[in-house]
């Protein structure tokens, strides 16, 4: 359990998915961070997203806020293999028995892809679950998958816009609303790791880009600012546009910037030295990021328990919270404040782990 810090042995303690999150909920909002981080949110976090918690294994989920404006949680889920048949019981859920169906089958065929939901807890009155599709590299399920959502249309959008994009800027995955309509689609693709060098050190090689996207929301500023957190990535860095149903670009660009995962006190000394520290003070001096971050570090949990089953053999259980990506966001060529993703994990440890 190499970078774990461990506790006593649990005896024949048994954990649902749903306590594991509220194990990680009451971590992230721990030292009165919640108010701070998430307003209120996080009061009902919980009962929103455990419905969702569905499949064998705790699906892969994000926790995302802002670091500067009011304070809201959002949550990502993006489930693992599921069993034909599951459903999620829940209102925000609904009508989703399809797609589900849908995934299962693909998921089977290649566990390379990745589905889920995004649930906009931050809002009073948690509308419909948004989705989530990630088929990378394999284009062939883009069409498919839009049609058992009921939104076919969705896929041509998503190919046409996949093939203007220029090259380094491939699309692999894309989040859509459903019922309504109108509703841009979110485009995304991860950027080829020598192109983000390359506009990392020539804006004028992303207004090109921008360009040939059809992206016209841009000006010199922002181009230098884009290759500004371009260089300041941690690791690899994927941008987003937004589709209308015309097939235009709306005013809205983001790059998510990655980082590495690593133990907490190597994420803390990222913060206080290193690259996390670099990006921080650039979102700050943007403007776009205000104390807050400063609580982000703290946040950072990896924790195992030795849980004993029933045959009398012990397996680590471990508990995970890390910075995934910072957003960094413009609308019409204007930065928007920033988000933090944290990465929220529990489950079994592997033997190689």
């Amino acid at each position: 359990m190499r970078g774990y810090e461990t506790r006593a042995m649990v005896t024949r303690m048994q954990l649902t998915h749903q306590d594991a999150f509220a194990v990680l909920c009451v971590q992230a909002a721990d030292e009165g961070r919640g108010p701070v981080l998430f307003g209120d949110s996080i009061e009902r976090v919980r009962d929103v997203v455990g419905p969702f918690l569905v499949g064998d294994l705790f699906p892969e989920i994000y926790f995302e806020f802002p670091l500067a404006g009011d304070p809201f949680l959002d949550v990502t889920v993006l489930l693992g293999s599921l069993a034909p048949g599951t459903r999620i019981d829940s209102p925000l859920a609904e009508g989703t028995g399809a797609v589900l169906d849908f995934y299962s089958r693909a998921r089977e065929q290649d566990d390379g892809i990745a589905f889920g939901f995004e649930l906009d807890c931050g809002k009073d009155a948690v509308p419909a679950a948004a989705l989530h599709f990630q088929p990378r590299n394999n284009k062939g399920l883009v069409v498919p998958f839009c049609a058992s959502v009921g939104e076919p249309e969705r896929a041509d959008l998503y190919l046409a816009q996949d093939d203007r994009m220029p090259e380094g800027w491939d699309l692999s995955f894309f989040g859509l609303f459903r019922g309504r309509p109108g509703f841009p689609l979110r485009v995304c693709g991860y950027f080829d790791e020598q192109e983000r060098l390359n506009c990392a050190t020539d804006p004028a090689r992303i207004e090109r880009a921008f360009a040939q996207a059809g992206f016209a929301a841009c000006a010199p500023e922002m181009c230098a600012q884009v290759a500004q957190a371009l260089s300041l990535a941690p690791q690899s860095a994927d941008f987003q546009f937004d589709v209308f149903p015309d097939g235009s670009l709306g005013d809205s660009f983001a790059v998510d910037l990655s980082f590495d995962r690593m133990p907490s006190d190597e994420i803390r000394e990222s913060f206080a030295h290193g690259a996390g520290a670099m990006l921080v003070a650039q979102l700050k001096e943007w403007g776009i990021a205000d104390s807050r971050v400063d609580l982000v570090p703290d946040m950072a949990f990896t924790r195992a328990l030795l849980m004993e089953h029933d045959d009398g053999t012990t397996r680590g259980y471990a508990f995970v919270l890390a910075p995934g990506w910072l957003k960094v966001r413009w609308r019409n060529g204007v930065l928007q404040p920033a988000k933090m993703y944290l990465r929220a994990h529990a489950g079994f440890i592997k033997d190689d782990e």
